[in-house]
């Protein structure tokens, strides 16, 4: 992987995601929704991000083959470790919570929305979703992404062996998790976190779904990962 690559979609999944809350709930936003982007994988609304598009080198191949499903922990799982701060949110009827596996290996995508998401209330505001994805890169490393001015310094995330990354920059450790999210990484395992609205803005709900919190629970999650 080049300096120059793209770093993963946190934010393509989030606006799919965005498109699902229009499209997927009952009551006053039933109008009809803008489809969600049709991209790749990584921008499905209930399935996993797909590991890089790049083609990985023989010897990236070798040392870390591509992830199958035992390898990922549960979507309860992973619930379970973020906290109180997300039981109250829900699983959608609709959602495809878990694996999928693709060209590229298997990799991990679940989302827990607002309970008034999966209903039919007018408070609109009160629509959104986190959206959390695993997937495995042994190329995607702070070496290749810091000359993008991305990489998040952040003493607890070091201390685990990991890096973080906030897509665009521009870090706030007290800010609202958004569309964007950040991203943990330790030995080639990705962790991208997102959170959002109907229209992306601020959702009561999840104000303490923090970037610094985020980052916290990306170790968490790499962590079940063993």
């Amino acid at each position: 992987m080049t300096p120059t690559t793209t770093p993963r979609t946190g934010s393509l999944l989030a606006l799919a995601l965005a498109g699902a809350l229009l499209s997927g709930c009952s009551g006053p936003a039933d109008s009809e929704a803008t489809p969600a982007p049709a991209a790749s994988l990584a921008a499905t609304s209930t399935s996993a991000p797909e590991p890089s598009a790049e083609p990985a080198t023989a010897t990236a191949t070798d040392d870390a083959p591509g992830a199958t499903a035992g390898d990922f922990p549960t979507c309860d799982e992973v619930k379970a470790v973020l906290g109180p701060v997300v039981e109250g949110l829900v699983e959608l009827d609709e959602s495809e919570n878990g694996v999928a596996t693709g060209s590229d290996g298997a990799a991990l995508g679940c989302s827990w929305y607002t309970p008034e998401t999966d209903g039919s209330s007018t408070a609109l505001d009160r629509y959104g979703f986190i959206s959390l994805g695993v997937s495995h890169d042994p190329e995607y490393t702070a070496e290749s992404m810091e000359p993008l001015g991305w990489v998040v310094d952040d003493p607890a995330v070091s201390a685990a062996g990991a890096w973080a990354l906030k897509v665009g920059g521009g870090y706030d450790p007290g800010a609202q998790l958004d569309a964007t999210g950040v991203q943990v990484v330790r030995d080639g395992v990705v962790v991208v976190l997102t959170s959002g609205g109907v229209a992306l803005q601020d959702v009561p709900q999840l104000a303490a779904l923090t970037e610094e919190w985020a980052l916290g629970a990306g170790v968490a999650v790499l962590d079940l990962m063993g």
